[in-house]
């Protein structure tokens, strides 16, 4: 269970990280970071590690941007650095595929299921 105090950071950082995606430039012209959306952040207790989840719009090349964005993390605690957030440390990034639209389509075939659904009505 995260506190209110992580909570509160991890949606500060996550602003941040969406905001750097927008504004920094990372000298490529086949990653389109306008298509990436960063679902949540989950920070350690110490406020040291920030876990940012993301996926990329229509799921397209999913491993190739989560590669190109932690080759690239610098920028972003470069970024993180000269915003005023508050904090003793800056946080060290990790980015991380979100599959839990994926699990959620799955979930959903499955109830749709004739054998499944045949099980839930009676």
């Amino acid at each position: 269970m995260s506190s209110q105090r992580q909570i509160r950071f991890s949606e500060l950082i996550r602003s941040l990280i969406s905001e750097c995606l927008l504004v920094e430039d990372f000298y490529d012209l086949e990653f389109k970071t306008t298509s990436v959306t960063v679902s949540y952040v989950r920070m350690s207790k110490d406020l040291r590690i920030a876990n940012v989840y993301i996926m990329p719009l229509g799921g397209e090349s999913k491993t190739k941007i989560i590669d190109k964005l932690n080759d690239n993390k610098y920028i972003f605690q470069k970024f993180l650095s000269k915003a005023k957030i508050n904090s003793k440390f800056t946080p060290k990034i990790n980015f991380f595929l979100d599959d839990t639209f994926d699990e959620a389509e799955k979930i959903e075939k499955l109830l749709l299921d004739k054998n499944v659904s045949r099980d839930l009505d009676e």
